[in-house]
């Protein structure tokens, strides 16, 4: 396995300001195409993201004008990094990182411009939310060059956007614009590319504002209930809804509404 100093990254950049936590892709020269260097990166900061009680949110993107264009294909040939399978089954660094980013009961929000596509466009898939720039260009045209989707296409996209357009946009290779994309569920919103920046931060720190373990227990709710049955998905909400009670957040909640303010949580 690929060794990581997460003191030390070569090709990403971290930040962390008010419950905030970014992950930066920056090889902006290569329009922040991924290898497997800078997934293990990605997958070391989760892993430390996943129970640090300060983080309240986190958002992926690019440095520069673009999210991700995919892999690195020159790095990942014959002659790139070797890997071995993960301890956790997952046979690519790829799928470890998108299993952990619908894992970790935190809101993920991947902010897109430019390009995103390919193992781009997955990961981008992974995340809660997808907040884009009018100037966006997003899909997945790996199987105009014979490639097949590898990290979670085919189970994420039928049901963020359902099977008949996922189907289309797997097997034809189409781009998407923005509209295009806002217009099928696709992303979440999007915002003119010259106030992108100001306009997507304003939607990250609003869900940072919100109560973080509540959020988290929904989302491992949304989880269970796409591979089981009506009735288990509701045995799991309420153990996760008693679970929550004991929130701190809760609390807030309740007591805010009986002195009819609005809320202060601090996502605990």
């Amino acid at each position: 396995m690929i060794k990581i100093s997460k003191n030390n990254y070569e090709y990403i950049l971290t930040d962390f300001n008010n419950g905030i936590k970014k992950i930066i892709l920056n090889r902006p020269k290569k329009l922040n195409a991924l290898n497997y260097p800078l997934i293990m990166e990605i997958i070391n900061v989760l892993e430390d993201s996943m129970k640090n009680r300060k983080i309240r949110v986190i958002a992926i993107e690019g440095k520069g004008e673009d999210f991700c264009s995919g892999d690195d294909m020159k790095s990942m040939g014959p002659d790139g990094v070797k890997f071995k399978p993960l301890d956790d089954g997952s046979q690519l660094p790829h799928q470890r990182m998108n299993r952990l980013l619908r894992k970790i009961q935190k809101p993920v929000i991947a902010l897109l411009q430019g390009y995103c596509l390919g193992a781009g466009f997955e990961l981008a898939l992974a995340c809660d939310f997808r907040i884009a720039a009018d100037n966006l260009e997003i899909g997945d045209h790996r199987a105009s060059r014979a490639i097949c989707i590898m990290s979670g296409a085919s189970w994420l996209l039928p049901r963020i956007v359902g099977f008949g357009r996922a189907t289309e946009i797997i097997f034809t290779g189409k781009h998407l614009s923005a509209e295009e994309a806002y217009n099928i569920g696709l992303i979440t919103e999007y915002y003119p590319t010259d106030t992108f920046r100001e306009k997507s931060m304003e939607f990250v720190e609003n869900i940072a504002k919100m109560p973080t373990k509540c959020l988290g227990y929904n989302k491992a709710m949304l989880n269970f209930s796409m591979k089981n049955d009506f009735f288990p998905s509701l045995q799991n909400e309420f153990k996760l809804y008693c679970k929550n009670i004991a929130s701190k957040d809760f609390g807030e909640g309740m007591k805010s509404f009986y002195d009819k303010r609005e809320p202060q949580f601090i996502g605990r």
